[in-house]
């Protein structure tokens, strides 16, 4: 009985030990992890001209007064994305590879298309109608399957539409 009852504090204090640790050196999350979304670069000079290209598209498209934020992005691919209707994310690559400053302001002018014409809420959109489609689909299938279900082929409503192979027989 002393036995157990040492065996059960030494356990319950290696326990607290493991735990203690555990917590103390767990895994160490860099900062940049931690962020939600794509690790960003700030530059007040950079954001300021770029605010300076978008101002005159965002004008011609309406959109002057959505409070568009230009977000430069820690990439060094030519690339350029709409996230979530209010932000054009542009890789810092892109700015150091166009050759003059039209080509980034032909790719702001192109992320602004897709913020004017609504592709966003228009793939939305899409994707949930598609999504719909996908239900009533399976629906009707297991409606198939359970109709199938009480003739002789087991459940899968093949079997009784399925030709018979049967031995010769012999004499």
């Amino acid at each position: 009985m002393l036995f157990r009852l040492r065996l059960r504090t030494t356990t319950f204090k290696l326990i607290a030990l493991l735990t203690a640790v555990t917590l103390a050196i767990g895994p160490v999350v860099p900062a940049q992890a931690q962020q939600k979304g794509p690790p960003v670069l700030r530059d007040t000079e950079s954001e300021q001209l770029l605010r300076e290209y978008t101002r005159p598209i965002l004008r011609a498209a309406g959109l002057e007064k959505q409070n568009i934020q230009i977000v430069i992005i820690n990439d060094s691919s030519f690339n350029a994305f709409v996230a979530d209707g209010r932000r054009i994310f542009v890789n810092y690559g892109a700015l150091l590879q166009s050759e003059t400053p039209n080509q980034i302001i032909g790719v702001l002018a192109h992320e602004t298309g897709h913020l004017a014409g609504g592709h966003l809420a228009k793939m939305r959109e899409q994707l949930a109608q598609a999504q719909t489609q996908m239900i009533i689909a399976m629906l009707l299938g297991v409606g198939a399957i359970a109709a199938g279900a009480g003739g002789r082929g087991g459940g899968n409503g093949l079997s009784s539409a399925a030709p018979q192979r049967s031995r010769p027989r012999r004499r």
